[in-house]
């Protein structure tokens, strides 16, 4: 992943990742299946990243939405370990929901959970819907509302 490695196609998934087996299957399978401009992009910020966890920032918290910074992270959740639904910008304190790009403050869970939770479309075994913040009807709903209230 640091810059000058050897550059990899957009056709295969990464290789030397430690997977082997029904893991790496799952992983070419996943692979294969992305739209070619995912994959493009993907490998894109992966020979950009200096470190595989500027790559991990880069593909899942990105920039400060707020002041665009690249100096982000995830947030620490109340058990002191990092929330996977928390953006945090080390450059103007920002905090937000990575799923659906509210202001949060710190402590609170973003709103768009209880939408969730009331939401007849969430799968009882899994107790998500499958359905991304950025396209459920419901949550833009809220989110709309939030932003004229």
């Amino acid at each position: 992943m640091a810059k000058g490695s050897k550059k990899k196609t957009a056709s295969t998934p990464m290789e030397g990742n430690g997977k082997k087996g029904p893991e790496l299957d799952a992983l070419k399978e996943f692979w294969q299946g992305m739209p070619e401009e995912a994959r493009e992009e993907l490998l894109r910020l992966a020979e950009e990243a200096d470190s595989e966890d500027e790559f991990i920032r880069s593909v899942f918290v990105g920039d400060c939405p707020e002041c665009t910074s690249p100096e982000t992270a995830l947030a620490e959740g109340p058990d002191g370990e990092e929330d996977l639904t928390v953006g945090h910008c080390e450059a103007c304190g920002y905090l937000w929901c990575l799923e659906c790009d509210s202001r949060l403050s710190a402590g609170t869970r973003c709103g768009h959970w209880d939408v969730c939770e009331a939401c007849s479309q969430v799968d009882e075994a899994t107790g998500v819907c499958g359905i991304s913040p950025d396209e459920c009807d419901l949550i833009q709903d809220w989110l709309s509302r939030r932003e004229h209230a």
